[in-house]
């Protein structure tokens, strides 16, 4: 009789581990240096790629691409801070904002938990069928949790959100206290959530990788003697945290680690809005009170951080001062135009590598939340928008800035499919790791 009964086979587990910010480039040279063994062991099971970020190539747009499976035009971030639709006012995005479902959505509806800790644009935490700690936008650790009485659990642990950047403005030893700090608490509150809680699927996220790459990737390409050492000790204990975790939930999971960018040094910050400013095109003068309510007619146009530009369109805006049709499309070929002939300084050699309307790279429901031009800027450019400021070229203390390629993503005991990753194929790969249907909306495809 017990013949009759078949055993039910365990359900298959997947756990994502993203590395912010990892360039593929760096991380095949640290492991042929020997500093990051787990990963290297990863690697010669499965499969490491080169990948592509998204466009515009920051964190929030990129690797909500990666949980929702589609472009920024259909789930709606564009940076870190948008702009409401028609209007001057800005907003710091966050859950609320994004317009298509995230991976943990879709499991949850159909019946799979999930853990989910530290994704940007998680804040503040939706209501899921499992647990989440929001991403680095949280202020706190208090309220960026679901449920709330996982931020106590978790306090225990010593986990922290993110580091403190305004810090690390001050002091590279201070920065690398603080990474290794909360890299500590990370594991910490990893290991002890994926091995008491059930779940299907968790997605651990890493952000420390971005922010050393920020503050000392100019250290890092110099060879800096002091700090090049201890640029190499901090991967290392993020490889060291992988081989924590990974192990801690077993062989049998099947385990994806990726970044969403790559990432370069910083030759120069280019300030869009001086630019836009000098010809013509911005009408708010410079001063550290300034900000885009005070854009009036004399605007025809006005940008934000990262190469984002908005033509200031009558009846769409509040104050437009650009026509609709011939006028719209002339004054956006003019600022291309213009913005494609900016050089370096120093070398003479072009700063963009393009300057596209937001229906040649976007498609989707939110569109119209899209900037009507992106400046993509060649590697080593960092396009910001500082309305407080007239200078075209300036510096910081951030000597690292995302590339579009040369992100990774690693998979363990597989093959990915044919082709290079891309951010909007992360939904579709979890949801084929795990067996589920792939919903029709998606841009990406599964790499598995």
């Amino acid at each position: 009789m017990l013949g009759l009964f078949r055993r039910r086979q365990p359900q298959t587990r997947v756990l994502v581990i993203g590395l912010d910010g990892v360039p593929h480039s760096l991380l095949t040279e640290l492991m042929d240096r020997g500093a990051m063994p787990n990963l290297a062991e990863i690697a010669a099971s499965g499969d490491l790629r080169p990948a592509e970020s998204t466009q515009p190539t920051v964190s929030c747009a990129a690797w909500t691409s990666f949980v929702t499976g589609v472009n920024p035009g259909t789930h709606g971030v564009f940076g870190f801070v948008d702009r409401e639709p028609g209007g001057y006012q800005q907003y710091i995005t966050g859950t609320r904002y994004v317009r298509a479902p995230q991976v943990w959505r879709i499991l949850g509806e159909r019946g799979r938990r999930v853990i989910i800790m530290n994704v940007p644009v998680t804040s503040p935490p939706p209501e899921i069928n499992g647990l989440l700690v929001s991403g680095f936008l949280a202020p706190k650790l208090e309220g960026a949790t679901h449920p709330p009485e996982l931020a106590a659990r978790l306090q225990r642990l010593g986990y922290r959100i993110d580091i403190d950047p305004w810090q690390a403005r001050q002091s590279l030893d201070l920065l690398l206290d603080d990474l290794a700090a909360t890299l500590k608490g990370r594991v910490a509150g990893a290991t002890e959530l994926l091995t008491t809680e059930p779940w299907s699927y968790a997605m651990v996220h890493v952000m420390g990788t971005d922010r050393i790459n920020h503050f000392m990737w100019a250290k890092w390409a110099a060879d800096d003697p002091d700090y090049a050492p201890r640029f190499v000790d901090y991967y290392a204990q993020v490889d060291a945290a992988v081989g924590e975790i990974a192990p801690a939930v077993g062989d049998d999971v099947e385990l994806l680690l990726l970044s969403d960018h790559g990432f370069t040094r910083t030759l120069h910050e280019v300030n869009i809005d001086a630019w836009l400013r000098a010809h013509g095109y911005l009408g708010v003068s410079a001063s550290e009170e300034a900000k885009l309510a005070q854009v009036d007619e004399s605007t025809r146009a006005f940008s934000m951080t990262p190469g984002r530009i908005f033509v200031n369109l009558r009846g769409r805006e509040p104050r437009g001062s650009v026509e609709p049709g011939a006028e719209y499309e002339a004054l956006r070929n003019e600022i291309a135009d213009g913005l494609m002939k900016l050089t370096d300084p120093d070398s003479g050699e072009p700063i963009m590598d393009g300057v596209v309307g937001r229906e040649e790279i976007w498609h989707g429901e939110a569109l119209e939340l899209a900037p009507d031009l992106l400046a993509i800027p060649r590697d080593g450019y960092d396009l910001k928008s500082a309305l407080s400021g007239d200078d075209l070229f300036t510096s910081s203390p951030i000597t690292g800035m995302h590339t579009f390629g040369d992100a990774f993503w690693l998979i363990r005991g597989r093959q990915f499919a044919e082709g290079t990753p891309r951010v909007e194929d992360g939904a579709a790969t979890v949801l084929s790791l795990l067996g589920e249907e792939l919903p029709g909306h998606f841009d990406g495809r599964a790499m598995v």
